[in-house]
């Protein structure tokens, strides 16, 4: 019985993540609506993390190594299917995003405290 609620609970909570998500994107468009140069900066952010995102996955390995392979057979996965690939150039793609945008974080808060020591 108590396995119900947490189901319950958990899907509950799904759910409002979602609304909370689709209500945040919404009312920021419709502030931005007022602003259309925010939204032409929105889209310019947008379009950036896209064109990181496809750097980072045509560099990804179109081919899996031994050690890729061995970790995909210890899990048992199989690492010839048709779908191991593409996962695994995401992954390589998604990896790669996260890192640069770590690395402009990190230049931005250098960046950022030099210019507030030399003001």
């Amino acid at each position: 019985m108590s396995e119900q609620w947490i189901d319950i609970g958990l899907y509950a909570a799904y759910a409002l993540i979602i609304v909370a998500a689709a209500a945040a994107i919404i009312m920021n468009l419709i502030n931005s609506l007022n602003n259309p140069k925010s939204l032409i900066k929105s889209a310019a952010g947008v379009i950036l993390l896209v064109v990181i995102f496809f750097i980072g996955y045509s560099m990804a390995p179109a081919e899996l190594d031994s050690l890729a392979t061995t970790a995909f057979e210890a899990n048992k996965m199989d690492p010839t299917a048709d779908g191991t690939i593409q996962v695994y150039r995401l992954v390589g793609g998604a990896m790669t995003t996260t890192l640069v945008l770590l690395v402009l974080a990190v230049v931005g808060l250098i960046y950022s405290s030099v210019a507030r020591i030399i003001k």
